[in-house]
């Protein structure tokens, strides 16, 4: 509130003596230079509001066209930013504490109402309200930035992935032109291959936690059968856990209904999921992917004999780029974010259990088919 300008009060209030009585009580309320405007309708202050003519609003709960919270909701669509003082007798004290929680300041009174309370219920209506506004403009900050940092991200991964493909398809030509019997040249080729697949796997992963985060995560969902979403995840994982020599199994209960997701993306999870638990037991150790009803959906769930999570590590596993401490370095700490992004993203819900020295156990939900319409 600018001191060197007095504020601009609109009171609303049908009751000549309440009205003359605010007005005396505004005259002797503490440092308080003010224009007072009076209404005596609903339909008279719109007007006034919509014109931007006052700094704050006394404004009447019961006047002979509105009444109770229908008051402060029209004067808050006629002026969302102007701050509202509710006045109301002592026997609609609760609505107007329902005034306050749809969008009112503060509530005051008649008959209770003293300057010195006056002037501070005025004033507190006005910082709150700025309070409020400084909020918005931050926010609204925030979001320009990061819009900003997703177009260029999308610009960066574009020409990133449009690098990738060249390398990739250099690698290809140069291993076709190599001699039949030169193995390690053959090999390293083999390898920068292989790390082009990480890299623009990598920078798959930033796109979605952008999408995400955003909530703008593309997905197609139709019917499927999450048993052969499993089978097809363990089927993928299969090398890897060989590999490492981790036993991989599927358990699927009979008789599980079908659900409402975009099938690439439950495979996804899954990947991320089951590649973790395999990278992380240790030889001789099993790997269970175990899908089951629950309620009208599927609970699927994913459970290693590895070396668990410690209790005070666990709330944070699925934070992006967070790693546990014993495995720094094993990756960008993304593929968990992305799980629950997608997971939530379908309706479901995603959780961790582990022991150390015991293994961990991830699962996730998804709701029935029927539920998803219903939603």
């Amino acid at each position: 509130m600018n001191e060197a300008a007095p504020l601009r009060i609109l009171l609303v209030e049908d009751n000549p003596g309440d009205a003359r009585l605010i007005r005396e009580t505004l005259r002797d309320a503490p440092s308080l230079s003010f224009a007072l405007e009076h209404a005596d309708r609903l339909s008279a202050a719109l007007p006034v509001l919509a014109a931007r003519g006052a700094d704050v609003v006394l404004l009447d709960l019961s006047l002979p066209d509105a009444h109770g919270l229908e008051t402060v909701t029209r004067a808050l669509a006629a002026a969302p930013d102007v701050p509202i003082v509710v006045l109301t007798g002592l026997d609609d004290e609760t609505v107007a504490i329902q005034a306050v929680q749809a969008g009112a300041q503060d509530y005051l009174v008649k008959g209770q109402v003293e300057p010195g309370m006056l002037s501070r219920a005025l004033r507190y209506a006005m910082e709150r309200k700025r309070l409020l506004e400084r909020e918005h403009e931050a926010r609204t900050a925030a979001e320009a930035a990061v819009r900003a940092r997703d177009e260029v991200l999308r610009i960066v991964a574009h020409d990133i992935g449009n690098s990738l493909s060249a390398v990739k398809i250099h690698a290809l030509v140069l291993e076709r032109t190599l001699p039949a019997g030169d193995g390690e040249a053959r090999k390293r080729t083999g390898a920068i291959r292989d790390l082009t697949v990480q890299m623009d796997r990598l920078r798959q992963d930033l796109l979605d936690v952008a999408a995400i985060e955003a909530g703008r995560l593309s997905f197609e969902p139709m019917e499927i059968d999450v048993g052969a979403v499993v089978a097809e995840a363990v089927a993928a994982l299969a090398e890897l856990a060989a590999d490492r020599g981790v036993s991989l199994s599927a358990v699927v209960s009979p008789g599980l209904p079908r659900v409402s997701a975009d099938r690439e993306r439950v495979l996804q999870v899954l990947a991320n999921l089951g590649g973790n638990a395999v990278k992380f037991t240790p030889a001789g150790g099993k790997v269970v992917l175990r899908a089951e009803c629950q309620g009208d959906g599927v609970r699927v769930s994913c459970a290693d004999t590895g070396p668990g999570i410690a209790a005070e590590d666990l709330p944070h596993v699925f934070d992006r780029f967070w790693q546990a401490r014993s495995t720094r370095r094993a990756g960008a700490g993304l593929g968990l974010a992305i799980a629950r992004g997608i997971v939530e993203a379908h309706g479901g819900d995603i959780a961790a259990e582990s022991t150390l020295g015991q293994g961990s156990t991830f699962s996730f939900t998804l709701p029935g088919a029927a539920s998803a319409d219903d939603g």
